[in-house]
């Protein structure tokens, strides 16, 4: 395999203000081995069926720092990523031990993040490069109606880079755990919510990147009816998009982690290199049906020693 060549003395920084990379990737599970009293995460410590113990977690982030140095190797002249976005992070703590014992430590990131609201702890987080610098942040309360359950903040972080001024929004919406059709109004009351705080916080001419694992495709409702108005371009409907989609549901792929940019992007003298999903052989499994699918850390309680059921999706753009 190709990517096992790659040395992180080939990766490094990308000090190039006309052009960044970005990088959303729902990384599965991240949790640590701590028990936390304020959240539900008995699923993944020592003593659980699981067994998640200091060895499978660091197995976890030399994974993903795998996608990490094969993404920015093959997809980015050997530059780290300048945005990533990531979710379903249990806190600061485990974002910290991925910067720090990997090859991102070179890039000096700076973090966004806050513990969120969801049950069991898990979080979205945002890590920026230093060619940013960060202006202003917010975590945007979804409070579903008819919920008990609370979920994910969606992040917002406004970001300059020289003179260019980027609004990015890291989201993580509801699961469809019960049914699409049963909890479609969830996904439908936050894109709400995020299309509400663009309309009412930001001007037209504001540039807008909205990454994220929306647990609905592109041409769902809370999608295509409601967040992307005429303002809004989503990458994962383009014809050039790279890739079949970034999650497989019983062998049928298609994008849950979508980025979606603000046309006055493509209409300044922005051009989009490419974007799509980021699927290497390593990074894969292969049923008994022959049909791939993400390899992800557990199946039930079983340890795959993946990487996570997603694949990462990204963007690379010049000016």
């Amino acid at each position: 395999m190709p990517f096992f060549g790659i040395s992180q003395n080939d990766i490094k920084p990308n000090i190039n203000n006309y052009e960044f990379f970005t990088v959303f990737y729902n990384v599965e599970n991240f949790f640590d081995t701590i028990n936390c009293p304020l959240t539900n995460d008995d699923e993944f410590l020592p003593k659980s069926e699981k067994k998640w113990n200091s060895d499978k977690y660091l197995h976890k982030i030399k994974q993903l720092e795998k996608v990490f140095l094969g993404l920015s190797a093959e997809e980015n002249n050997n530059f780290l990523p300048d945005l990533i976005g990531l979710c379903e992070v249990e806190n600061e703590i485990v974002v910290s031990d991925l910067l720090s014992n990997t090859s991102l430590k070179n890039n000096n990131y700076n973090l966004v993040h806050k513990d969120s609201p969801d049950g069991r702890g898990i979080d979205c987080a945002l890590l920026f490069s230093k060619k940013f610098k960060l202006i202003d942040s917010d975590f945007i309360e979804v409070k579903l109606p008819n919920s008990s359950r609370p979920t994910r903040d969606i992040l917002f972080a406004k970001l300059a880079m020289g003179n260019r001024v980027y609004n990015i929004f890291v989201n993580h919406w509801s699961s469809r755990w019960g049914g699409q059709e049963k909890t479609n109004f969830k996904r439908v009351f936050a894109a709400n919510v995020l299309r509400n705080y663009i309309d009412k916080n930001l001007s037209d001419d504001q540039v807008i990147i909205i990454m994220g694992d929306f647990n609905d495709y592109p041409s769902n409702e809370s999608l295509s009816e409601i967040l992307v108005k005429n303002d809004l371009v989503n990458l994962m409907k383009s014809e050039n998009v790279v890739g079949f989609g970034s999650y497989n549901y019983k062998g049928n792929w298609n994008w849950l982690d979508q980025i979606i940019i603000s046309k006055n992007l493509i209409n300044s003298d922005l051009q989009v290199i490419k974007s799509g999903a980021f699927q290497k052989e390593y990074m894969m499994y292969t049923n008994k049906k022959g049909e791939k699918y993400p390899s992800r850390t557990y199946g039930g309680s079983n340890w795959y020693g993946g990487f996570s059921d997603h694949l990462p999706v990204f963007l690379r753009i010049a000016f």
